[in-house]
């Protein structure tokens, strides 16, 4: 029994020190710029771990038959949609695509390779390892290429991103409509929108049903799509298209504000003043196309 004991004892401290070999050496890569993943490396892991929960509650609403998984599966989905927009800024050929799927099997291998661990130890799980972080390099390989993106940050935006919640359906052909006008727009990176589909969510339509009566206090029929934001709320396909314009209108107006301050302070140079005649003429333009 004690020499049971002992070799077990053995065994295990040879897996610490594997492990620990193991590590440093991925420390070692790092360090030696073999991979650069700038600060958003955490982000990434984020991401990781949110394409993992999609995966887990698509399996629970089939294996439980409850879809109400369904409707939290898409909630994460636009969570990990959002933040992943923030690294992959280039849609060239099928960068999202292949950057979302390098994520998402880094972190399967790597689970792979964490029960490997568990039950055989190091020798068995090493590959695994192994073939995920390689995953996770490549994924990095091909962000850090992308050629808008020049120091592994996108630049934020002059104003803070204004929450505006859009209720929809999956068939809704006008839902459809307004989500064309949303990107042809770019709506979405002046914009953080919380999209809530209500088929699928009671909670999500119970929602809705409390803004239509507050906020739009109509007696007609409540329709998808319905966007709000901050109190204003439109419904329906038009209205929810002139909501948006009204939006972008505000944002301009707030844009040419703040600058206007800027130019007043009277501490920009005089060749940046000469163009201020142009920047009027650009912003008004501006206004005028967001207008209604």
């Amino acid at each position: 029994m004690k020499d049971k004991k002992r070799n077990a004892a053995a065994v295990a401290r040879g897996v610490k020190k594997e492990v620990a070999k193991f590590m440093d050496k991925m420390k070692n890569v790092a360090k030696s710029h073999e991979l650069d993943i700038t600060s958003d490396e955490d982000l990434g892991i984020g991401i990781m771990n949110l394409i993992g929960i999609e995966e887990h509650l698509f399996y629970t609403a089939n294996k439980t038959g409850k879809d109400h998984y369904y409707a939290l599966l898409l909630e994460v989905r636009e969570m990990r949609k959002e933040l992943l927009k923030k690294i992959v800024v280039s849609f060239e050929g099928e960068v999202w695509c292949i950057g979302k799927h390098l994520l998402a099997s880094s972190m399967r291998l790597m689970e792979v390779g964490t029960k490997e661990l568990n039950i055989n130890g190091i020798v068995q799980a090493k590959p695994y390892f192994e073939k995920s972080y390689r995953l996770f390099r490549m994924f990095w390989e091909i962000v850090l290429q992308q050629p808008e993106r020049h120091d592994g940050q996108q630049p934020d935006s002059t104003l803070p991103k204004k929450d505006v919640t859009l209720f929809y359906e999956t068939d809704c052909q006008h839902c459809k409509k307004l989500e064309l006008f949303l990107g042809r727009n770019d709506l979405y990176k002046m914009f953080n929108i919380i999209k809530k589909e209500v088929s699928s969510n009671p909670a999500y339509h119970t929602e809705m049903e409390k803004i239509y009566k507050n906020c739009l206090k109509s007696t007609g029929e409540m329709v998808v799509p319905l966007v709000t934001q901050d109190g204003k709320c439109a419904m329906g396909e038009e209205g929810s298209i002139r909501l948006f314009k009204s939006l972008m209108w505000d944002n301009v107006k707030e844009v040419k504000q703040s600058v206007e301050a800027l130019l007043k302070t009277g501490a920009l140079p005089t060749h940046v003043k000469s163009h201020v005649e142009n920047y009027n003429k650009t912003v008004d333009a501006a206004l005028n196309c967001c207008k209604e």
